[in-house]
């Protein structure tokens, strides 16, 4: 590949030109759908451009929006430290005690991690990420356990009912007075 020098008067044109090797799908179609004549300069381009796909536009995420992400009802920690890391991971400049207390924020008020944190607050992402793992071994376990041991409550079944309402003879007061008149 080789360079060639643009003259000056001819910068503009061909960098109009250039623009359209650079674009494709809606982008291309909508600069292919320009009228003539409509662009005279590259700048006036470059704003017609940004007018019409200022809606795309991605904004760079922050440490603050991590204030946003929050352990919903019951749900289980791994679940939440998945989704919040997940999330960490998109912010190029991470500002670790705005981190810290994103997360702490975000667990539920009743959870005993939120109760540490706040009693015994982290330095660091990992020391956060040590406690929270112990928290999720502990909350798996139990319910391991729960599931184990669970032994379902003695309830009759429907079949059973039914058997039990044949043989069932209801009591009557004359045999009742039967009874009574010979003891």
């Amino acid at each position: 590949m080789f360079t060639v020098l643009i003259p000056g008067e001819y910068r503009e044109p061909c960098m109009c030109k250039g623009f359209e090797s650079t674009l494709s799908g809606p982008a291309l179609q909508w600069f292919v759908g320009l009228p003539n004549g409509s662009i005279r300069t590259f700048a006036g381009l470059e704003d017609s451009f940004n007018l019409q796909f200022a809606s795309s536009i991605q904004f760079e995420k922050t440490t603050s929006d991590l204030y946003k992400v929050y352990q919903k009802y019951r749900e289980p920690l791994k679940d939440y430290l998945t989704r919040f890391n997940r999330e960490k991971v998109t912010i190029t400049k991470c500002d670790t005690p705005t981190i810290i207390e994103a997360f702490r924020r975000g667990l539920e008020r009743d959870s005993p991690l939120y109760d540490e944190l706040t009693k015994y607050p982290c330095k660091t992402m990992d020391d956060v990420q040590g406690k929270a793992m112990a928290q999720v071994r502990l909350e798996e376990d139990k319910r391991e356990n729960e599931d184990k041991y669970y032994r379902p409550s003695r309830m009759v079944t429907t079949s059973k009912l039914k058997d039990y309402k044949a043989d069932y003879k209801p009591y009557s007061l004359s045999s009742r007075e039967e009874h009574v008149r010979y003891i």
